[in-house]
């Protein structure tokens, strides 16, 4: 008779060493789960085997871009040590292998799939807004992602919120976001409801937002029952900055057109071209929200 295999003798550490393993998702599932664009991820299929990636991998700086301590320090040490990435696509890949590990700490948390998902599909909606902007896949908002990655922001319904240090959320408005009032208020009542359950130091914080969709300059171009507007809405403004220019990028999806050559395919793009033609200027408002918002 055949003596029976020995079974492994796992250390503790081992032992949770092993079930992280089967916690985390791979880069592949990942991309499956983000739906991100196949062309993509035939660019990250080719990168698989690049030594400089494993070497990356290897020092467990990857896994660090999911720290909230760490992440900024580690991404500039993953920049140098991957140059050249004209592309960005060596990046992505680092960073879609890290939202791997951000995947366990959610599971650990007991945060909904759902919202991991719907937060980590802001690396799809960038390639593809590079794709629009540009003409071409191409990730480069790697200065910004580690947020999503270290559990600080987090897509919850349209909008999205990041924890700050200055104890408070900021919002931010994906490209995406439907920004009719119910789905807003919507949005902000669930982002309440999970703060308060996964991280009550935030659960009573003011909520703030800094964007050109609160430029006061938006009710001289738009209806009265513009979207936009009702988004305003919801703030208190307290105060404006007439020379950002981060309008550009949504409005008209690059910020490097000169103004007689900005394009002219919406109504909000004809009248804002008019608008600057004429002296004058857009920027971006910054406000809090109210209470309540509903």
């Amino acid at each position: 008779m055949k003596k029976k295999a020995a079974e492994k003798s796992w250390t503790k550490g081992e032992r949770m060493e092993e079930e992280e393993k089967t916690m985390r998702k791979t880069i592949w599932e990942i991309c499956t789960m983000i739906e991100m664009p196949q062309e993509v991820r035939k660019e990250l299929e080719l990168l698989k085997g690049q030594t400089v990636l494993q070497k990356v991998e290897s020092e467990r700086l990857v896994e660090k871009l999911a720290d909230p301590d760490q992440w900024k320090t580690v991404w500039k040490k993953i920049q140098e040590k991957i140059k050249p990435d004209e592309n960005g696509f060596k990046m992505l890949f680092c960073m879609l292998e890290a939202a791997g590990y951000s995947y366990e700490k959610y599971q650990k948390e007991g945060i909904s799939e759902k919202i991991f998902t719907e937060t980590m599909k802001c690396f799809t909606r960038f390639v593809e807004e590079h794709l629009e902007s540009f003409g071409n896949y191409a990730f480069d908002r790697d200065f910004w992602t580690g947020r999503q990655l270290s559990l600080q922001l987090f897509r919850i319904g349209e909008l999205e919120y990041e924890k700050k240090e200055e104890g408070e959320i900021s919002m931010h408005i994906p490209s995406d976001a439907d920004l009719s009032a119910g789905k807003c208020v919507k949005s902000i009542e669930e982002a309440r409801k999970f703060f308060q359950e996964y991280d009550p130091a935030y659960a009573e914080v003011p909520y703030t937002c800094t964007s050109w969709l609160l430029s006061p300059a938006l009710k001289e171009l738009l209806p009265e029952n513009s979207r936009i507007l009702q988004f305003q809405e919801l703030f208190s403004v307290r105060e404006v900055d007439r020379t950002s220019d981060e309008f550009l990028q949504w409005v008209y999806k690059r910020k490097d057109i000169p103004l007689e050559e900005l394009p002219e395919n919406t109504s909000l793009q004809r009248k804002m071209k008019e608008y600057l033609r004429k002296g004058g200027q857009i920027g971006e408002g910054a406000g809090v929200l109210k209470q309540p918002a509903v």
